[in-house]
Order: C-alpha cells, then sequence, then structure tokens
C-alpha cells in the first residue's frame, strides 16, 4: 500500500481590518448629538450662561438706561465744537462755556452743513459721556446720537450748534 501524500492545504487568514476607529467616529458623534441636542432644550444651558458677551450686552443695557452720572469727571471728556449755524464765533463761544464747565474741549471748527439743532454726536460705542453732555447743556435726549468715525482718535463727543443755540445759553 502506498502511503499518499496530500498537500498540506495552507490556509491564509485574512487579517480583519479594525473597526476601532470607527466605533470612536460614531461615539463622538453620538456625544456631540446629545449635547446639542440637550444644550438647545434647554438642559444645559444654565451651564453656559457666563458667556461674556451676555455680560458685555447686560452692561451695555445697564448703561444705556442709567442716568446716574455722579461718578463721571467732566475733565476727561473730550469734545469736538463745530459751528452748524452759521454764526461767526459761535464755536469758540461754546468752547470757552465748556471750558468753565470742565469739560476738555480739544478742537473748535465749521460743520460741513447747516443744522436746525445743537446735537451732541458720540463717538464711542458708551452713550454715557453724550447724554451726561446733553444733560448739562439741557439738549433733548432725542438729539443725541452714536457716530463712530475711526478718523477722530482723541475725540468722545462732537457737539454740533444749530440755529436753535439761543435756547442753550446761560
Amino acid at each position: 500500500m502506498r502511503k499518499s501524500r496530500t498537500k498540506k492545504e495552507t490556509v491564509h487568514v485574512q487579517k480583519q481590518p479594525s473597526n476601532i476607529p470607527l466605533v470612536v467616529i460614531i461615539f463622538l458623534l453620538s456625544v456631540q448629538t446629545v449635547f446639542l441636542f440637550y444644550k438647545n432644550s434647554g438642559l444645559i444651558r444654565d451651564f453656559f450662561r457666563s458667556d461674556p458677551n451676555l455680560i458685555y450686552q447686560q452692561e451695555t443695557e445697564l448703561k444705556e438706561h442709567s442716568n446716574d452720572f455722579s461718578n463721571i469727571n467732566p475733565s476727561f471728556i473730550k469734545i469736538s465744537v463745530l459751528n452748524g449755524c452759521g454764526v461767526p464765533g459761535i464755536a469758540a463761544t461754546w468752547r470757552e462755556r465748556l471750558r468753565r464747565m470742565e469739560f476738555d474741549v480739544r478742537e473748535t471748527g465749521n460743520a460741513s452743513r447747516r443744522y436746525e439743532r445743537t446735537i451732541v454726536l458720540s463717538r464711542t460705542e458708551d452713550m454715557t459721556y453724550a447724554k451726561y453732555l446733553a444733560n448739562k447743556l439741557n439738549i433733548d435726549e432725542n438729539n443725541v446720537y452714536m457716530q463712530l468715525n475711526r478718523d477722530l482718535v482723541d475725540i468722545d463727543l462732537t457737539v454740533i450748534i444749530g440755529a436753535d443755540y439761543q435756547d442753550f445759553e446761560d
């Protein structure tokens, strides 16, 4: 009898690719989905209340509605005075008046056009100084505006003297 030899069958085992990266990605996406769901539903919203933008917004709203000017030093307010009524020398007169009130008047000049009403322009986002000056001069708060200008580096407020300037005389 003859022994038959059989060839050894070689089995090539292919390594299965690992599913670990796929599992990690699915897990992270699930966590993110759950987080966003709960955050938007309000359950986690209180955890994120310390948003600095909300704090700034609340402070700005308080300042806008506040008329407490007790802590303001007028010598820190830098002002530009413009003649918007066409009366010669009126800007210089107001410059001296404001300086007597201890404001820091940096410049005077003529406005580019004529104004019916005297207005106060805030050159910063904080309207406190503008409201303070309007209060001191008895200018209606409806004539106080914010007008930011990057060219005016060292000016907080601009007062444009209008045709109604006699209503504000001493």
